[in-house]
């Protein structure tokens, strides 16, 4: 009877570890599923927040956008500008790039039915002529088509947030020096989004920079740079209308 008994209490205690152990085993499994959870969470926060800082290769990112630009000149009256790909199917049979510029750059072409020159390449080297396929004089935006490949600039599914960071790129003509500044750069940040569709930046445009790219940090168009002011009366403005306007006249979107 007292070796059963003995028996009986090694065999509780046993039981009793080995619960201790199980007890054990799930606090690590859970620590560990939280642990996850805390480092997807970081990683998630750190993807949302990289929007409102400056890129980690902005070099890279300069070199991205540039290949995307081209130079688009109207001979009626000799207005010109800067123009950009963008991922769309081009509507007339053989084309193979839609570049988006303003209406403004392309208006007189427009209405006089020409086509229009444009420049690409990494010294605006290569010339051919586009065909303006679309306007809409209302948001001043412009889509003209070309028989040359040029890669577009990235895609975005959100609209911007005052605080993102932001890069205009375009060809603004310095009449001083005679010179057209290809691939101009400027930084800032998104002040404000005005209805989702004006994106005030505090990034400058100059004159030469319509049609070109606004991009945040990670490459992703923002909107198309439209217009500068900068006055006493005024204040500094520089605004890119938002890229989903294209949707309004010039595309059918999903």
């Amino acid at each position: 009877m007292v070796v059963l008994v003995v028996q009986s209490s090694q065999l509780s205690a046993a039981r009793q570890e080995l619960d201790s152990l199980r007890s054990d085993l799930n606090t690590v499994k859970s620590s560990a599923s939280g642990t996850r959870k805390t480092v997807e969470q970081l990683k998630a926060k750190e993807k949302l927040q990289s929007l409102f800082a400056p890129p980690t290769d902005l070099r890279a990112l300069i070199e991205d956008v540039g290949k995307s630009l081209a130079d688009v000149y109207c001979e009626v009256d000799g207005a010109g500008g800067t123009a950009f790909a963008i991922d769309a199917d081009p509507v007339v049979s053989g084309y193979k790039t839609v570049l988006v510029t303003n209406h403004h750059v392309i208006e007189a072409c427009w209405d006089n039915e020409l086509e229009v020159s444009v420049r690409i390449g990494d010294d605006f080297q290569t010339q051919t002529l586009g065909t303006i396929t679309g306007v809409d004089e209302e948001n001043d935006l412009a889509v003209v088509e070309i028989r040359l490949v040029v890669p577009p600039v990235a895609e975005t599914d959100s609209y911007a947030e005052s605080g993102w960071w932001s890069m205009a790129m375009g060809n603004p003509y310095d009449r001083s020096r005679d010179v057209l500044l290809d691939r101009y750069v400027t930084v800032g940040y998104i002040g404000k989004v005005y209805e989702n569709t004006y994106n005030y930046t505090s990034a400058q445009i100059n004159p030469g920079n319509s049609g070109g790219p606004l991009v945040n940090s990670r490459g992703g168009l923002i909107g198309i740079n439209t217009f500068g002011t900068v006055t006493q009366e005024r204040g500094i403005w520089n605004i890119a209308v938002d890229s989903g306007l294209l949707c309004d006249k010039i595309f059918e979107c999903k």
